[in-house]
């Protein structure tokens, strides 16, 4: 399969996609815009927020298939093309998580004022171009900027940090099953995304693959974007979940938290220290894990393809456990899937056979599967609907920094010892701390409607 037969089909694709996209759109969407009349909107219409849910699963496959999954397959093939080393290649990774945390913060106001629509579809146009470009660098520099600058905006544009809040304007009472459906088919992406771009390098080249990469973004993920994506529920004068609103709703403020008062709860603080933890261990094990698996002697392909298998695996812990959140606290399961991650990560550092990396691939696997959905969840019953993206974009910032640094520091440790245990086993550690802060956390205060169940967060006396 050559590289320019590769994308002479997808660009096909994409030209049929986009061709087709708004008579399919007509032909299976409730005909509502935002605005519309309540009285003329019936009862039987498919609720929209289940079309976003859909829709933004599957360009979650593309945003995080050409973004943080892709990036551990890359590392190998460009370290042997420049040379570059691996902390120096990981430090391009680092700076864009950063840069991703940091524009987070003006990026969630702007999506609780204004809605994702505009803001993922430019992501998404963005990441196209910076694809496009990265096939072409030859100097490091080159690489930093389209990586960290243009890839690292991308990702704050199009991410579960806006998807999320897109949830959980759109949903409460049916929060768990939402995020359960919204993960369960963005889980794909790494089952689909890692061992497609570790299949294409081999055939095609790097450079190639992220031309096929860049195709998927623009004639797939943009259009889906632009055409599907709206604000708030209120907008189509729907209440979340699906139910009619009053007139009197449609008037009043969001539930929840503000902005300040979340940064004045402890529980932000203990919630972020272990959050940044967890996202501290994962990103090393998903930028590096296909790296310890070629040092440990296994084919890359193979590596990349068990790794890909990570997100398959994942998919019933995305399910079961999210659904699960509607009956069982969704802290508690939080925490219990940090610390299957933290034996998945023991299982692996031990591994001495194919049979022990599957056993690692279910464990952990089926954890992390789990992680952001509940993380979304656990979040959103602390502080409510009025200002989620704004919360979670501060919270994004050192959550961004330690996801950054970990993969920096494990670069720096392989270039120095020239293996990864050390790297694997404070990571480890990292999500045994994450689960005792989680565990020591007070039980969440639930935002149902206009209507606080259980104070938790706010100080007493305090308003809302």
């Amino acid at each position: 399969m050559s590289s320019l037969s590769s994308g002479s089909c997808l660009a096909k694709g994409a030209v049929v996609s986009s061709r087709h996209l708004l008579m399919l759109r007509r032909a299976i969407l409730p005909p509502v815009t935002e605005g519309t009349d309540p009285g003329k909107q019936p009862r039987s219409t498919l609720y929209y927020g289940w079309i976003l849910m859909y829709a933004l699963g599957i360009t979650t496959i593309i945003s995080y298939g050409t973004t943080q999954y892709l990036f551990g397959v890359l590392v190998v093939p460009i370290d042997t093309t420049f040379h570059w080393g691996r902390a120096s290649i990981s430090g391009a990774y680092t700076l864009g998580l950063i840069i991703a945390g940091l524009l987070g913060v003006p990026i969630g106001h702007l999506v609780d004022r204004w809605g994702a629509r505009l803001l993922m579809s430019s992501g998404s146009a963005l990441a196209g171009l910076a694809l496009f470009g990265l096939a072409r660098v030859d100097a490091l520099w080159q690489f930093y900027l389209l990586w960290s600058g243009g890839m690292g905006l991308a990702m704050a544009l199009t991410l579960y940090p806006v998807t999320f809040t897109v949830v959980a304007n759109w949903f409460v009472r049916k929060r768990g099953k939402a995020l359960a459906i919204l993960t369960l088919v963005g889980g794909l992406s790494s089952p689909i995304c890692i061992p497609l771009a570790g299949a294409l390098v081999a055939h095609i080249g790097w450079r190639g693959t992220l031309v096929v990469l860049a195709l998927a973004q623009l004639g797939i993920a943009l259009p889906l974007h632009a055409f599907l994506l709206r604000r708030h529920p209120e907008d189509l004068r729907l209440s979340p979940d699906g139910e009619p609103a009053l007139p009197e709703q449609a008037k009043a403020p969001l539930p929840g938290a503000t902005l300040s008062e979340a940064l004045r709860s402890p529980v932000f603080w203990v919630l972020t220290a272990s959050l940044s933890l967890v996202m501290l261990g994962s990103m090393v094990v998903f930028v590096h894990q296909v790296a310890f698996l070629i040092g440990r002697g296994y084919n890359a392909v193979l590596a990349a393809t068990l790794s890909g298998m990570l997100g398959l695996v994942s998919l019933p812990g995305r399910y079961v456990l999210n659904v699960l959140s509607s009956r069982i606290s969704a802290q508690k399961l939080l925490t219990l899937s940090v610390v299957g991650q933290a034996a998945g990560i023991v299982v692996l550092v031990q591994a001495s056979s194919l049979s022990w990396l599957i056993l690692y691939v279910v464990v952990y696997g089926t954890s992390y599967g789990a992680f952001s959905p509940l993380r979304a969840a656990v979040m959103a019953d602390h502080f409510g609907r009025r200002a989620y993206g704004s919360i979670t974009a501060v919270q994004g910032i050192p959550v961004a920094i330690c996801a950054g640094l970990g993969p920096l520091a494990a670069g720096w440790l392989y270039d120095m010892l020239h293996h990864y245990e050390l790297a694997f086993w404070l990571c480890a550690g990292a999500f045994i701390l994450a689960a005792i802060g989680m565990a020591m956390t007070p039980q969440p205060l639930i935002y149902d409607g206009d209507v606080a169940k259980a104070p938790a967060v706010l100080k007493k006396g305090s308003t809302r």
